[in-house]
């Protein structure tokens, strides 16, 4: 297979993230337009908390979706390329980075309640009958 197979097999299929969850599509998108803002000559939008416009030199040059684990490349300029690389290189260095942070942070919230369980301590009731009846 040629690169330019390749390349043409990656905006037509995109990345497969292996996520879990629609909530860590969202937290995935929302780290990845956080990075690339980060980034020199690069800038980021979101548009949606599935879609990321990216910028290179505040021309857009990319639209990014991720939804339902995959990661779609859809270029709006001819001048993508280093928004691809760009985006491949967040995949290869920042991908397990961040599940391990949704992870932990998901984690972190669960245990949060278990422990509020455990002690005792209950969220109220919004409408109660014992509250309504004084009216």
């Amino acid at each position: 297979m040629s690169n330019i197979e390749k390349f043409s097999n990656l905006l037509k299929f995109g990345i497969n993230l292996n996520l879990s969850s629609e909530e860590e599509n969202i937290f995935y998108t929302q780290s990845f337009a956080s990075w690339v803002m980060q980034q020199e000559h690069f800038d980021a939008s979101m548009v949606s908390d599935r879609e990321v416009e990216i910028y290179f030199y505040a021309e857009m040059v990319l639209m990014v979706t991720i939804e339902d684990s995959t990661l779609v490349l859809d270029p709006t300029s001819e001048e993508c390329f280093d928004a691809v690389l760009l985006i491949l290189r967040f995949v290869s260095e920042r991908h397990e980075m961040v599940k391990k942070e949704f992870k932990k942070l998901n984690t972190d919230s669960i245990m949060d309640e278990k422990f509020y369980n455990d002690i005792g301590i209950q969220e109220e009731e919004e409408d109660s009958e014992d509250d309504s009846e004084w009216i």
